[in-house]
């Protein structure tokens, strides 16, 4: 189910993307710090989309990183108080 939804989603994307280049043909001046180019609006729509994607599947990927490295070191710090209180449990049996 979620692969068909994932499939959905990607081909969502790619329409929109479709239908914004083909409605922004304008050239637009893309003015750097040391040079300056004349790109498409749609190109220029489609790098910022893609820059703000990566940056925050970058910060997403952080973030999860540092929660799933917290959780492993609770559950360590927990591991050890299950096992007094399975002993415990099995000494009043």
């Amino acid at each position: 189910m979620f692969k068909v939804l994932k499939i959905i989603l990607v081909a969502l994307c790619l329409i929109s993307a479709f239908v914004l280049g083909s409605q922004n043909p304008q050239l637009v001046q893309v003015n750097y710090i040391i040079a300056s180019n004349t790109l498409p609006l749609a190109v220029i729509i489609s790098i910022c989309f893609l820059l703000g994607v990566l940056i925050g599947c970058f910060i997403s990927f952080k973030l999860f990183s540092q929660l799933k490295w917290q959780n492993y070191r609770l559950k360590k710090q927990l591991a050890p108080e299950k096992d007094k209180k399975k002993l415990a449990a099995n000494k009043d049996s």
